[in-house]
């Protein structure tokens, strides 16, 4: 079944629904869960990606692995040896330059945590020397900032994609940030205007990408329809999008 698949779906998008015709018009005696297992299985394998709920693309694409900088990793040590049992999301907008045609002169890590915690988080940055803000405060203060690096603290934002788990802190997936640049436009202001559509379309030309759940974080962030109209500008999108 997976070679058929692979096969008359070769380097195109479809539905599962596509795919379930497909292997009935083949006169295979087959369940809908059956199909849905042998797909996912080509997913894991590498031989296949998924762009949305019940949507495929039969494409070699790799899945975006999140590297943060030394910096942040240290951060991070310091913070989970005095909350050991409090869990953070950390976006590292460095990731991003790789996207870009113009470096940025600076990089901003966002550490987001349950909102009892927050300040407690912040106060230990300080502490501990490091260059760290509260999201509230980062606009008008962005000028003060000494290093090349700062560091936001901010309460966790509701509905977050699914992250990659490191320890006890959570890095930022492609679709978390590629959202979060639309929506904190005030926090990542070299990453606006030109680049940000250079980043659009880079990202999501390297990387698999779930658009799906890159659309329900917009919405539940209030930005749907900005992140839609950034994404038309990309290649992947316009084929895929009659589809989620």
């Amino acid at each position: 079944m997976k070679e058929a698949i692979l096969k008359n779906f070769s380097n195109e998008y479809c539905s599962i629904d596509e795919i379930v015709a497909f292997i009935e018009s083949r006169g295979e005696s087959t369940s809908r869960k059956t199909v849905i297992w042998n797909v996912n299985d080509l997913v894991r394998q590498g031989k296949a990606i998924r762009v949305g709920r019940g949507v495929y693309g039969f494409i070699s694409k790799k899945r975006f692995t999140p590297v943060i900088s030394e910096e942040t990793k240290r951060v991070c040590s310091l913070l989970q040896k005095h909350f050991k049992y409090l869990v953070m999301t950390v976006s590292d907008s460095g990731v991003l330059s790789q996207f870009m045609s113009l470096q940025p002169f600076s990089t901003v890590v966002v550490i987001e945590t349950r909102k009892s915690a927050a300040s407690s988080v912040l106060s230990e940055l300080r502490r501990g020397g490091v260059d760290a803000y509260a999201k509230r405060d980062y606009a008008k203060l962005e000028r003060y900032v000494v290093s090349s690096q700062p560091f936001l603290v901010r309460s966790e934002l509701a509905a977050n994609p699914s992250l990659t788990q490191e320890g006890n802190y959570r890095s930022s997936n492609l679709e978390k940030m590629l959202v979060d640049l639309v929506c904190d436009d005030d926090v990542y202001g070299q990453y606006q205007g030109e680049e940000l559509i250079n980043i659009y379309k880079n990202a999501t030309s390297r990387y698999s990408v779930n658009y799906s759940q890159m659309l329900k974080y917009a919405a539940a962030r209030k930005k749907k329809s900005i992140v839609q109209k950034m994404l038309q500008e990309t290649d992947e999108y316009a084929k895929i999008r009659s589809l989620i």
